[in-house]
C-alpha cells in the first residue's frame, strides 16, 4: 500500500483516481469551499517566500572584511593615533566610498527569487463544491480541480484529469521549446521531468486546447519552488580577482609589519627615541600600504562597465568584468540563448502530385490557434511565400496527445474537406492505399528528425456531409513539413569566436539529445560538449563541478530554469529581452541584445581590463617598493625619516592615482600585457622586474636626499619626495606593456593628460608657499630639481633596459 507522499511524489505515474484518493478530493466536483480553506491555513499560500537576504548591518559589515579594505583602515588607524589627521581622513574617505558602493550593488543582487514570486501572482478558475470559481492562486490548495485553456498560466503543479488538445509550453522550466502535448494516462515512474506529460507545472503556460488538472502541490512543494530553493542557497564563490587580491593583501599586511617591527627596532638600537621611532614605523606602514589601489580598481571596473553597457551588457556586478576575462569555459543554454525561442518553417516537401502552395495551404488552414508555436510558424511560413487560407473551417477536431493528430473541416468555393495535420507515422498511415510514397516520405520524415526537426505530416480527403464524424481515414497525404528553432544567425561565429578567445563552449538543454545534437553540430559542438535533457539542478551541479577542477565558469541563460546556475557561476549572462526576471535579477551580466557575441566582446573587455589592472597594479606597487626601500636604507644608514607621512600619501594617492586611472584607459592591442600567461596579478617575471625598478626608485631618492642634505638639511625631504613622485611619473609610460618599449605603443591622450596634472600638483606642493607647512616641503632650486630630474629618469631607464635584455632572448617579440 502506497503512502500518500509517494503517491503524491510521483503523481505522474499514478491513475487519476490513485492521484484524486490520495488527495481527499473528487475530479467531478473538487473540494468543497470549506475543506479548501482549511487545507490553506493549514499547508499557507501558494506563493514562493521571498528571498532572504542579510540585514543591512551585515551587508555593510560584508565590505568591510576585505584584506585590503583592512590594511586601509589600519593605516588610517595608525595615522589617527600619531595625530595626522589629513591622511587618516583621506584613507577613510577611500574606504567610505568603495564600501558604499558595494553595499548598493549586493543589496540589488538579492533579487530572484522576488521575480520567481511574481511569476506566480494570478488568478485561475477552480472547480469547488462542483461549480466554477475564480481563485486568486495564492489561495490554491492541493486537491484542487483548476480548469485551463488557452493562453492560461498554470497555477501550480497539478496532475492531468481530462484534456481536449491540451498543449503547453514548458520552456521557461525544462528548456524544451516546442509546447508538450498532455493526456491523462500515467507515464512511467522514473521518466525525465520534460517528458511527464500527464503533469502541467506552475509558472509554465498553456498554447493549446483546454483540460481538468488536479493541483498535487503548492508553493515551495512546486518544481518551481525547488528550483526557487536552488537559487537561494547557490551563492557564487569569490570571484579570481577578490581572490588574487586577497592573497596581495595579506602579503603586502605580512611584509608591512615585518618592515615595520624591523625599522622600528633597527632605530631604538641606535639609540633613537621611542615616539620617533613609532613615527617612522607608521611612515614605513603607510608605504607599504597601496592606498589609491582599491579607488583605481573600482573606477577601473566602473569604467569598464560603461564600455560594456555601450556594446550591449550590462554589468551588476563590477568584479564580474575581470572576471569574465579570465573565463575559461561557456555553459550556454540553447534556447532563447544559442537559438530565437521561435519555431519556424523550415522544410516543406510535397507529395507526388501536389504542389508546394497547396501543402502550404493545407498547413495554413489546419493552424486554429496562433497562440501555439506551431501553428505561428505554420501560418507565418505560409504567408512569407504569399498563400493564404483557401476556405472557412467550419469544425475542428483538436489535437491528443494520443491520437498524435488534429483535423479541421474546410468549407471552399467548390469542395468540402478536411485537411489532418498531425505526426508523420500516424497521419501518412490514414491512406488506404498508401504505396511508395508514404516510405519515400517516411524516410525523409526520419532524416529531418535526426537533423533536430519537428516534422508534421498532412493529408486531406474529400467529405460530403458536414456532420460526418470522421474526418481522417483514407485522407491522402499531402506532404510533410520540418519545424526548427533557428540557430541566431551570429551564434555559429559566435562559438568560433569563444574558441579563439580560448574558452570552451558546452551547450545545455532540455530538448531531446537528437535534437540536441543535431543544434550542436550546427555549432561546431562535438558529443560530449553537448547536455541534453539538463534540469536546473543538472546545471548548477555541472557547474560545481567545472568550478571544483579549477574553471572560471561563464553561464548564459534567459528562463526561471536557469537562474541557480546563473546565480552559481563565477559570471551568469542572462538575456534582457527575451529573458524572465528571474534570469536577469540572478545574473552577474544582462544582454540588452541578447547576443551571444556581445558574451565573446565582453570576455575581450575582461581581458582588457585585466591586463590594464596588471598595468597600474604594477605601477602603484613600484612607489611603494621605493618608498620600502628608502626608508629602510635612510633608517639603516642612522640617516631618520626621509619623508614624512604626509608625502608618502601624496605620491601614493595625488601624484600617482591620476596615471594610475589612466591606465585603466589603455586601448587592448598587440603590445598589452600578455593575456592567459598567468591566472595571478603579477606573474614571476613582472614581481622581479617591479622588486628591481623599485630598488631603483628608492636609491634615487636616497641619493637625492643625501645629495641635497649636504647643502641644504631642510630641503632633503622635498629632495627625496621630488625624486620619488618624479620617478613614477616618467616610469608609468614603461609600464603599459610588459615587454615592447614604450615609444613604440600607441598613444594614450589619458595617460599623458594625467601626467601632466600631477605633474602640476607635485610643483605646486614644492613651489607654492601656501603648501609648504601642510606638505611639508621647500622650494628648490634649479640646480637642486636638476639633480632630482636626472635621478628620476633611471627606473625608466632600468625597466625599458630590462625590457630590451628580456627581448634579446625571444626574437619574436618586436
Amino acid at each position: 500500500m502506497r503512502t500518500v507522499t509517494e503517491v503524491l511524489r510521483h503523481a505522474h505515474a499514478r491513475s487519476t483516481a490513485e492521484v484524486a484518493a490520495a488527495l481527499r478530493s473528487d475530479v467531478s466536483v473538487g473540494l468543497s469551499a470549506g475543506e479548501a480553506a482549511s487545507r490553506l491555513t493549514l499547508l499557507g499560500p501558494n506563493e514562493l517566500p521571498r528571498a532572504t537576504r542579510p540585514p543591512y548591518a551585515q551587508i555593510a559589515a560584508h565590505q568591510l572584511v576585505d584584506p585590503l579594505v583592512a590594511l586601509l583602515l589600519a593605516a588610517a588607524a595608525v595615522s589617527l593615533a600619531v595625530g595626522e589627521g589629513l591622511e587618516s581622513a583621506v584613507i577613510a574617505a577611500i574606504v567610505v566610498l568603495n564600501a558604499t558602493f558595494g553595499f548598493f550593488q549586493e543589496v540589488r543582487a538579492a533579487r530572484a527569487v522576488l521575480a520567481l514570486t511574481q511569476a506566480v501572482e494570478i488568478r485561475s478558475v477552480v472547480v469547488r463544491d462542483g461549480e466554477p470559481r475564480n481563485v486568486a492562486v495564492r489561495d490554491l490548495v492541493p486537491g484542487d480541480l483548476v480548469r485551463l485553456r488557452e493562453g492560461d498560466r498554470v497555477p501550480a503543479d497539478a496532475r492531468v484529469v481530462s484534456e481536449m488538445g491540451l498543449e503547453v509550453d514548458e520552456s521557461a522550466l525544462t528548456g524544451e521549446s516546442v509546447p508538450v502535448a498532455k493526456g491523462a494516462e500515467p507515464v512511467h515512474e522514473t521518466i525525465a521531468l520534460a517528458e511527464r506529460e500527464s503533469m502541467v507545472y506552475a509558472g509554465t503556460g498553456v498554447t493549446r486546447g483546454a483540460g481538468l488538472a488536479l493541483v498535487v502541490a503548492t508553493g515551495v512543494r512546486t518544481e518551481q519552488g525547488a528550483i526557487a530553493a536552488l537559487t537561494e542557497h547557490a551563492s557564487p564563490p569569490p570571484t579570481p580577482l577578490e581572490l588574487r587580491f586577497a592573497r596581495l593583501a595579506r602579503r603586502l599586511a605580512g611584509a608591512g609589519i615585518l618592515i615595520t617591527i624591523g625599522l622600528a627596532g633597527a632605530m631604538l638600537l641606535q639609540g633613537e627615541g621611542a615616539r620617533e621611532s613609532f613615527l617612522v614605523g607608521v611612515s614605513v606602514a603607510v608605504a607599504a600600504v597601496p592606498e589609491g589601489l582599491a579607488a583605481t580598481v573600482t573606477i577601473a571596473l566602473a569604467l569598464g562597465a560603461r564600455e560594456m553597457a555601450r556594446r550591449g551588457a550590462v554589468v551588476r556586478t563590477l568584479a564580474a568584468i575581470e572576471t569574465v576575462g579570465e573565463a575559461t569555459v561557456i555553459c550556454a543554454d540553447k534556447t532563447g540563448t544559442l537559438t530565437e525561442n521561435r519555431l519556424r518553417l523550415d522544410r516543406v516537401e510535397p507529395a507526388v502530385g501536389t504542389t508546394r502552395t497547396e501543402l502550404l495551404e493545407a498547413a495554413y488552414v489546419s493552424a486554429e490557434a496562433e497562440i501555439d508555436p506551431v501553428d505561428r510558424a505554420l501560418v507565418t511560413g505560409a504567408r512569407a511565400e504569399g498563400v493564404r487560407a483557401p476556405g472557412t473551417v467550419v469544425r475542428s477536431v483538436p489535437f491528443e496527445a494520443t491520437r498524435k493528430r488534429a483535423a479541421v473541416l474546410v468549407r471552399e468555393e467548390t469542395r468540402l474537406r478536411s485537411v489532418v495535420k498531425g505526426a508523420p507515422e500516424v497521419v501518412l498511415g490514414l491512406d488506404d492505399d498508401p504505396g511508395p510514397e508514404r516510405d519515400r516520405l517516411m524516410r525523409i520524415a526520419a532524416e529531418w528528425a535526426d537533423e533536430g526537426f519537428r516534422v508534421l505530416a498532412l493529408a486531406e480527403r474529400d467529405v460530403e456531409d458536414p456532420a460526418t464524424p470522421d474526418l481522417e481515414v483514407g485522407a491522402r497525404p499531402l506532404g510533410i513539413v520540418g519545424l526548427a528553432d533557428p540557430l541566431r544567425p551570429e551564434a555559429a561565429d559566435s562559438v568560433r569566436a569563444a574558441r579563439a578567445e580560448g574558452l570552451d563552449v558546452r551547450m545545455l538543454t532540455g530538448d531531446h539529445p537528437l535534437t540536441a545534437l543535431a543544434i550542436g553540430r550546427q555549432l561546431g559542438l562535438d558529443a560530449d560538449e553537448i547536455v541534453a535533457r539538463c534540469t536546473p539542478a543538472d546545471k548548477l551541479t555541472l557547474v560545481e563541478q567545472l568550478e571544483g577542477q579549477g574553471e572560471v565558469v561563464i553561464v548564459t541563460g534567459d528562463g526561471v530554469n536557469d537562474a541557480p546556475a546563473l546565480r552559481r557561476a563565477h559570471v551568469g549572462v542572462a538575456m534582457g529581452r527575451g529573458g524572465t526576471e528571474a534570469a536577469r535579477e540572478a545574473s552577474s551580466i544582462v544582454l540588452t541584445d541578447d547576443n551571444f557575441a556581445t558574451i565573446v566582446a565582453s570576455v575581450r573587455e575582461g581581458k582588457r581590463i585585466a591586463g590594464n589592472i596588471r598595468s597600474f597594479l604594477a605601477f602603484l606597487l613600484s612607489a611603494n617598493v621605493g618608498e620600502v626601500v628608502l626608508f629602510a636604507a635612510a633608517v639603516l644608514a642612522g640617516l631618520g625619516a626621509p619623508m614624512t607621512v604626509v608625502q608618502v600619501l601624496t605620491v601614493n594617492l595625488l601624484t600617482d592615482g591620476p596615471p594610475a586611472i589612466a591606465l585603466a584607459r589603455d586601448p587592448a592591442g598587440r603590445h598589452a600585457f600578455r593575456r592567459g600567461a598567468t591566472r595571478e596579478l603579477l606573474g614571476r617575471g613582472i614581481w622581479q622586474s617591479l622588486l628591481a625598478v623599485g630598488v631603483v626608485v628608492g636609491m634615487s631618492g636616497l641619493v637625492a636626499f643625501l645629495a641635497v642634505r649636504e647643502l641644504r638639511p631642510e630641503a632633503a625631504q622635498t629632495a627625496a619626495y621630488a625624486t620619488i613622485a618624479l620617478a613614477e611619473l616618467l616610469f608609468v609610460f614603461s609600464c603599459r606593456a610588459e615587454l615592447h618599449p614604450a615609444w613604440r605603443l600607441p598613444r594614450n591622450g589619458h595617460l599623458e593628460a594625467a601626467v601632466v596634472g600631477s605633474l602640476a600638483l607635485l610643483l605646486a606642493t614644492i613651489y607654492v608657499p601656501a603648501l609648504h607647512d601642510p606638505f611639508g616641503t621647500v622650494s628648490l632650486s634649479l640646480a637642486e630639481l636638476g639633480v632630482i630630474v636626472s635621478l628620476a629618469l633611471l627606473p625608466a631607464l632600468a625597466s625599458e633596459s630590462l625590457k630590451a635584455a628580456v627581448r634579446s632572448r625571444t626574437p619574436r617579440i618586436s
